[in-house]
């Protein structure tokens, strides 16, 4: 019988990468063969695993950049505007690229709008993917970006969530209102419409508006590379399904100082370990840093590893404490298993590393779907969340509240063994038959 073959299409950005390639592998695993779609970026990671890869443009997925600019809109004619508007999206040749593949189903990145469009005209199933919480709204489920900890005060309470939930819908609809607006009708939500048009695609009635994606999500079927024992109690949904923890093994290792990795992982019984890593999100004139290397001259019994990632150079100039070691990228699945806390930002990728690792967090949530994270680590008692802008009084009680948390440690390695029990590649098989024996 002939293998069934499946696409994957990726934006290239590497957290949901690293979900896709490990999605991707348990599918080849189960005899299906794959093709993966993203920028030339990825190439190196995508031919590591030995995949197949078909180079894309970079996708347009910020819903509130302007497609063309104020410029090239002078300088086109006006009726030239939608045109360049949809070129802008890089999907021209997205099409034929597929078809020439001839897959059984496409699963799509849930923020490439553009792409997911076109592969609905093409008469193939398509099941759109994320790495985030993308709940349904509710009442304990606040919208992923707000700062808000179910059960908690009147912010977390039920009426609380809802109103979050209200307001943040009035102002998603505005600002689609606005960009149309000062944009000449050749906004992001505007050429998305006409894109489905030319491609007789009937997107009203494919759309949610009433959801967290920007500017709206799909009546598709929905796979979240996440375990749903750690999302929060959300209404379910008939099409949208949890995978489980989907962490991307035998990563290729980047150059790394292993003395200081493995000093932080053969500490002394009696040091604790606090493993720090912000990616590139925290820039280093945060105060949140400073504060951090108070704390740790203040206990000489914490050690600490940052991984600082881009921020290496900038680090060379920082007096830092004789208890904190300093390396410009760590391996953070094995870290992560020696370290008694992880200090973070709260992505989704490091998030479930961080609870497969049975490892408790204190979250510093910076952008968009971190503040989801907190609130799900919260909620579960199974770290803290803390602000950027903290004091060092305050950094300190939490960092002691955690270590010294018999409950905290419990419930970290209750909720490690409830989201692997959620790998089945059994559940996984008959989820890709039932999804291809659809109409």
């Amino acid at each position: 019988m002939t293998a069934k073959r499946v696409a994957i299409v990726s934006s290239g950005i590497l957290s949901p990468l690293n979900s896709a390639l490990e999605f991707a592998k348990r599918i080849k695993a189960l005899g299906y063969e794959v093709s993966i779609f993203a920028p030339a970026s990825a190439h190196d990671l995508i031919e590591h695993y030995g995949f197949a890869h078909h180079a894309i443009p970079n996708p347009r997925v910020n819903a509130f950049d302007a497609l063309i600019s104020k410029e090239d809109r002078r300088s086109l004619q006006r009726d030239g505007w939608m045109d360049a508007a949809i070129k802008a999206f890089g999907v021209d040749e997205f099409a034929g690229a597929l078809l020439k593949t001839q897959p059984d189903i496409v699963f799509i990145d849930c923020e490439m709008h553009a792409q997911i469009i076109v592969a609905m005209s093409l008469n193939i199933p398509v099941v759109q993917y994320s790495n985030m919480f993308l709940s349904p709204p509710g009442t304990q489920a606040p919208p992923l970006n707000k700062r808000a900890f179910p059960g908690r005060g009147l912010r977390g309470s039920r009426p609380g969530i809802a109103l979050l939930w209200c307001r943040f819908l009035l102002w998603k609809l505005s600002k689609i209102l606005r960009k149309r607006l000062s944009e000449g009708r050749v906004d992001y939500a505007s050429t998305l419409i006409e894109l489905a048009r030319r491609h007789d695609v009937p997107l009203f009635r494919m759309v949610r508006l009433v959801c967290w994606q920007m500017p709206w999500t799909y009546r598709l079927p929905t796979l979240l590379l996440l375990p749903r024992a750690l999302d929060l109690p959300t209404p379910s949904r008939a099409d949208l399904t949890y995978l489980g923890p989907t962490i991307l093994q035998d990563r290729p290792d980047h150059p790394h100082d292993q003395e200081k990795i493995a000093q932080f992982c053969e500490a002394s019984t009696w040091e604790k370990r606090i493993f720090v890593g912000f990616g590139t999100i925290m820039k280093l004139d945060s105060g949140l840093l400073p504060n951090l290397w108070a704390v740790a001259t203040n206990h000489p019994d914490l050690r600490f590893l940052f991984a600082a990632g881009q921020n290496w150079d900038g680090m060379a100039e920082t007096q830092l404490p004789a208890n904190v070691d300093v390396v410009a990228w760590a391996p953070q699945q094995h870290v992560l298993k020696h370290a008694d806390l992880a200090i973070m930002h709260g992505g989704t990728g490091g998030l479930v590393e961080a609870v497969d690792a049975g490892t408790p967090m204190l979250l510093y949530p910076h952008v968009n779907d971190q503040h989801g994270s907190a609130a799900r680590v919260v909620f579960h008692e199974i770290g803290r969340a803390g602000d950027r802008n903290d004091p060092v009084e305050k950094i300190e009680n939490d960092i002691r509240s955690l270590l010294s948390s018999g409950k905290v440690r419990q419930n970290c390695i209750q909720m490690q063994a409830l989201c692997r029990g959620e790998h089945s590649a059994g559940d996984l098989a008959g989820y890709l038959r039932e999804l291809m024996s659809r109409d």
